[in-house]
């Protein structure tokens, strides 16, 4: 029983991490940008828990394909696409 347990947990984690989450590439641009032109307005520290949180949480309702759409998009397009994640991060600091 918990061999079997063990199996597919291992295959949950396995497969939930891979098929939702962003390249390496992707996680780097929107962490870099973020980073970017955060850390002038609040502080390094703080900078680097939001950027974590905003790609954490846009992670969590995009893929790679969908996020590259939203970011050929106008500027006010993203902000608004994107505005979810910037609340909920902001009220964590």
């Amino acid at each position: 029983m918990i061999k079997k347990f063990s199996i597919l947990l291992f295959f949950f984690l396995f497969l939930s991490s891979k098929s939702i989450s962003f390249s390496p590439e992707i996680e780097q641009q929107i962490y870099i940008g973020c980073y970017g032109s955060s850390k002038q307005y609040i502080g390094p520290e703080k900078a680097k828990s939001y950027c974590l949180c905003t790609l954490k949480k846009l992670n969590e309702r995009f893929n790679d394909d969908q996020i590259k759409e939203i970011f050929k998009q106008k500027p006010e397009n993203i902000i608004e696409t994107t505005k979810f994640a910037s609340l909920y991060c902001e009220k964590k600091l």
